[in-house]
């Protein structure tokens, strides 16, 4: 009994693995870019359910880029994103697997990061199905680390364990 509660749980547990690109998914957009390294940043569910928050998914962890300097873009469509511009928050959702990424080798790669630390990153613009929801998202194709190359990251811009800096607000239930 006890090794079908251990298989059944080892069931639940999301393998963090690269994630197929799903067959229809057209790129729109392919952004290629010099960034630094902000840190981890926890983003709090928003309670916008009932599920919320004990039972939803919503509450994630994302790496935070600063782009310095656009190394290659190309737009393959009208709808595909714009160049990211230098100074621009690019955030990495390190919890959930995106489609067409290689979430091991990424998350791995994210881990070994310091504050301030350069990297070069592709991340394209996608539209595809997935499941039965046809949905933009923006895998990261490529992340390698620049050698030597670190930048000095003052206390105001890195992130305090909390959500203030993120776009991405909490709404308040009325």
């Amino acid at each position: 009994m006890k090794t079908l509660s251990t298989l059944l749980a080892l069931l639940a547990i999301p393998a963090l693995q690269a994630s197929p690109m799903p067959e229809n998914a057209k790129v729109l957009a392919s952004n290629s870019f010099e960034a630094t390294y902000m840190g981890l940043m926890d983003i709090p569910c928003r309670g916008m359910t009932a599920d919320c928050p004990d039972k939803c998914d919503h509450a994630t962890k994302v790496a935070r880029f600063r782009v310095t300097k656009n190394v290659d873009y190309s737009q393959n469509s009208e709808y595909g994103d714009e160049k990211v511009a230098p100074g621009s928050i690019v955030m990495v959702d390190v919890k959930k697997p995106t489609p067409g990424q290689d979430d091991a080798a990424i998350f791995e790669l994210i881990d070994k990061l310091e504050l301030g630390s350069k990297v070069i990153m592709t991340q394209e613009h996608c539209y595809g199905e997935i499941g039965n929801l046809v949905t933009p998202f923006r895998p990261v194709t490529k992340l390698e680390i620049i050698p030597g190359a670190k930048e000095e990251i003052p206390a105001t811009e890195a992130p305090a364990g909390d959500y203030s800096a993120c776009p991405i607000q909490p709404r308040m239930m009325r």
